[in-house]
């Protein structure tokens, strides 16, 4: 398998809420690695597919304001009957504002 990735992906742990603007659903869950240009969430009860838009607010328990995000849904995987796997893309990323993740990364 061809990885097309074009940034180190680094390995996190930070609770994710997220709205669908299509569907106008909202949801938790955990992100769980990230890059420059995206990013890998886990999801619980929820189920999104690819395309979707995402609006998304990290809380990195920094003491600021959760970060905010808008990406798209480029792949999702059920990996348990209630747990399922997205990759997102992110949209016009702020760089200052990943670094804020970055700087929490052992």
């Amino acid at each position: 398998m061809y990885d097309r990735r074009m940034f180190e992906r680094y390995k996190v742990d930070f609770p994710v809420e997220f709205f669908c603007k299509q569907t106008n659903k909202r949801g938790e869950g955990r992100l769980i690695d990230i890059s420059a240009g995206g990013g890998g969430l886990i999801l619980t009860n929820e189920v999104l597919s690819a395309g979707e838009e995402l609006e998304m607010w990290i809380d990195l328990a920094d003491n600021k304001e959760p970060l905010y995000i808008n990406g798209i849904v480029i792949w999702s995987k059920k990996i348990e009957p209630t747990v399922s796997r997205i990759g997102v893309e992110f949209e016009k990323i702020n760089f200052m504002n990943l670094w804020r993740i970055l700087k929490l990364i052992d």
